[in-house]
């Protein structure tokens, strides 16, 4: 039996310098499946070559001539709604630039090395597999508008009730958008959030959301506490643990071990943690993202009687980790993301009240 032959994922490779179009475009070609479509050297040319040739996903520089990458995007969606990777330096502003991707409709984005692009190859590859999948016509492209966010001062850490620990990959940052800004910032359990991303942007992604938001929100450094009405961004390339310091809980950040294939930051790794310390009085949240990250964790953190909230798999991006613990049993709810921020708040006021009954 002749086995049916597999359609290949057509890639348009929008790059402005022409070695690194070969060197992307070499390293897309060398997988069997993907093809590159053809290669576009400036934004008008990109919105010119996606009308004639309708590629299923684009890589997308953000530094290039006519118009930039961002602007290209805006277009893009608006005219030809298209999977795009984002290829972003390193640096401040092209991290901001990165994110701001995300907002426009990007569904994921790989950091180039200040070597060029061998380091990222397994990456940008994997990447685009998931993003050529995506339906980006149910995305929302509009960014959303800041906050001014009212510090709360000083907290009490004995008013610590629960901690809550949100788990996300692919897609993640724009449901961390929607979910964040919506909690209050007298809520009374700390929050840690696992986003699977580079080193040089997590701190950025907490600056973008604590400055949408009226919970305070800020990249976990070693040793910060877990206190009410904060939020800790686990900074990327490390694995953020507890470690309680005097009386008061923290967090440690162990750098990543080079011979580790799990993701950096790790879910499992935060939740099975976090999980035997807070027990009953934890919540988990897993959003969209491909693999199995958190599936470990959330089955420990159910064993000690803590709770499980999974986005809706109709509502990710990529359904592979929500789905896992779904399927697994391991959900006690499942919600899209204008939902799960009232979740949390009734899921932390279901354990201050059993808390009181109980006289903690």
């Amino acid at each position: 039996m002749i086995a049916e032959k597999r359609n290949k994922i057509r890639v348009l490779v929008a790059e402005d310098s022409r070695f690194m179009s070969k060197m992307i475009a070499d390293i897309l070609s060398g997988d069997p499946g993907i093809e590159v479509a053809g290669i576009a050297y400036d934004g008008t040319e990109v919105l010119k070559k996606v009308s004639e040739l309708r590629p299923d996903c684009i890589t997308l520089d953000l530094e290039m001539p006519r118009m930039d990458g961002l602007e290209t995007l805006r277009y893009l969606m608006s005219e030809w709604p298209t999977p795009v990777v984002v290829l972003s330096a390193c640096g401040e502003k092209a991290a901001l630039k990165a994110l701001t991707c995300l907002d426009y409709g990007a569904v994921d984005f790989v950091a180039k090395s200040r070597s060029g692009m061998n380091f990222q190859a397994e990456e940008l590859i994997c990447k685009i597999k998931i993003a050529a999948g995506v339906n980006v016509s149910k995305m929302r492209f509009a960014p959303p508008h800041y906050r001014f966010n009212t510090r709360r001062g000083s907290v009490n850490p004995d008013s610590l009730e629960a901690v809550v620990l949100i788990g996300a990959s692919t897609g993640g940052p724009n449901v961390l958008m929607e979910i964040i800004p919506a909690l209050p910032a007298e809520l009374p359990a700390g929050v840690i959030v696992v986003q699977h991303m580079p080193a040089e942007f997590t701190r950025y992604l907490a600056e973008r959301l604590d400055g949408r938001s009226k919970i305070d929100v800020s990249e976990a450094e070693d040793g910060d506490n877990i206190e009410p009405g904060r939020v800790l961004i686990s900074p990327g390339g490390g694995h953020l643990i507890y470690e309680k310091r005097g009386r008061v809980p923290s967090v440690a950040i162990l750098p990543r071990n080079s011979s580790q294939r799990t993701a950096c930051p790790s879910i499992d790794f935060a939740l099975t943690s976090l999980a035997p310390v807070f027990r009953e009085r934890m919540i988990s949240v897993i959003l969209t993202g491909m693999g199995r990250d958190g599936l470990s964790g959330c089955n420990v953190l159910h064993g000690f009687g803590g709770r499980v909230i999974a986005q809706s798999p109709d509502s990710c991006i990529v359904s592979g980790i929500p789905g896992s613990i779904i399927e697994k049993k391991l959900a006690d709810r499942v919600a899209g993301p204008p939902e799960i921020a009232g979740i949390i708040e009734e899921e932390v006021s279901r354990i201050e009240s059993k808390e009181k009954v109980h006289g903690r």
